[in-house]
């Protein structure tokens, strides 16, 4: 970092105006940028049709502008009088009213004009204001954030109309540097995209494996084991279900028994928690549990109800907790092993199979929460080779679940770098060659 960037962010965490620089508003910005409401660059397109055979419907989502039949498990098509609002591509659209002041602007990118709703606005920008930088702006910088929450006005839920969007002043470079900073931004967005590809692509070969080394019938095998014989088996008879101490998130503390709450099964992508890795950062309980309630490594912690039937199949084997003691908490279902018959790292997957996933489907009950009852979840099967070809399989899954991890890191660091970055070109604290 050149030595005058860094004096300027110095002097911005003292406190002080860097020179060269103004502050108003509580926004910094160069003395050669122009401190403007965004309404004088704003084009707003209204257009509006009916025709849902010609135009495919969308809707502008915090994931960004998509398909309502991706979005939406119906596609939500009823003709209104005045008929949907047509985004034509290129063009901006994002939803009028939000429940955390929070607004998404997103970009038409999908190949052709789309329908939203009629209360969308949509909106260009005139040369004199590169839509790519204000749509950055817009949805990063805590300004506008600030400016949005300002708009609630006692209401339950903020509306940013398009008139109220025009209101707000940001500082505004001249065109050539907003050429430059979108320039630098679109590079990174570049190889943030590539490496998000990528990372999409490692997940999808996952997948793959799972679905052929975790099936016997696939016709895909490792090497060595090709005539390999699977047993099958009862979660009853591979286990035997403990219980749980439902307390509170008042009631944890940073002292006591680990405890294993329901959100540190959902929110669990790895499918394992290793107790001596994590120790800080589990949630602990103050107080001595009965036995039953004890886990230990190689227990696997179902979710017993969830919104959705995938929900209901999440779960986590606990390792190296021997010598702590852990609790299996709220809306939580310990399995205790009662044998060796499935190896440690091989529970991390065979509880991740289409089979598994369908029966935990068929046995769950309710309306807008599904469950599946003790004597339902004992009855369902899962499949299981030899504890040799396990350890072979796991190891495959291993190795690539490693790798996904580490792509899923170099990600959150770009993004957190681009954020940075952001900050540093929107505010001008960063100036560009012209």
């Amino acid at each position: 970092m050149r030595e005058s960037i860094k004096n300027r962010i110095d002097a911005v965490r003292r406190g002080e105006v860097p020179e060269g620089y103004l502050s108003e508003n509580h926004q910094l910005r160069p003395k050669d940028w122009q401190y403007e409401k965004i309404g004088k660059y704003l084009v707003s397109h209204d257009e509006f049709s009916n025709e849902t055979d010609r135009y495919p419907l969308a809707t502008s989502s915090r994931q960004g502008l998509m398909l309502q039949s991706d979005y939406y498990s119906d596609q939500r098509c009823e003709e209104t009088a005045g008929g949907f609002r047509v985004v034509p591509e290129g063009y901006v659209t994002y939803r009028h009213m939000s429940d955390d002041d929070i607004f998404r602007f997103n970009v038409n990118k999908m190949g052709c004009a789309v329908l939203v709703s009629p209360e969308y606005p949509v909106f260009t920008t005139s040369d004199d204001l590169h839509q790519d930088l204000l749509i950055a702006y817009l949805n990063n910088m805590k300004e506008f954030t600030a400016y949005c929450s300002a708009q609630k006005k006692g209401s339950t839920r903020t509306r940013m109309y398009f008139s109220r969007l025009g209101e707000f002043t940001m500082p505004i470079p001249s065109t050539a540097e907003q050429k430059k900073i979108v320039e630098i931004l679109a590079t990174c967005d570049r190889a943030l995209e590539l490496k998000q590809k990528l990372l999409e692509e490692k997940r999808r070969q996952k997948q793959w494996l799972m679905q052929k080394l975790l099936d016997p019938s696939s016709g895909v095998r490792l090497p060595g084991f090709e005539n390999s014989i699977w047993q099958k088996a009862t979660m009853s008879s591979l286990f035997d279900f403990g219980s749980s101490m439902a307390k509170s998130r008042d009631e944890l503390s940073d002292e006591g028994d680990l405890y294993l709450h329901y959100g540190d099964i959902h929110a669990n992508e790895r499918y394992y928690i290793d107790a001596t890795k994590e120790y800080d950062s589990i949630p602990k309980y103050e107080g001595i549990s009965p036995e039953k309630t004890h886990l230990h490594s190689g227990d696997v912690v179902f979710i017993d109800a969830s919104e959705d039937y995938d929900g209901i199949s999440k779960f986590v084997v606990i390792e190296n907790c021997d010598g702590l003691t852990f609790i299996s908490g709220l809306h939580t279902v310990p399995c205790h092993s009662r044998d060796d018959r499935l190896t440690l790292h091989f529970k991390r997957y065979c509880f991740q199979t289409y089979l598994f996933k369908k029966q935990m489907a068929y046995y769950a009950n309710g309306m807008k929460v599904y469950g599946v009852s003790g004597k339902d979840f004992a009855k369902v099967e899962i499949v299981f080779p030899g504890h040799e070809e396990q350890r072979a399989i796991a190891n495959v899954l291993d190795a690539i679940s490693t790798n996904i991890e580490l792509l899923q890191d170099e990600v959150k660091a770009m993004e957190v770098e681009k954020k940075a970055l952001m900050q540093l070109l929107l505010t001008g604290l960063v100036r560009v060659n012209t």
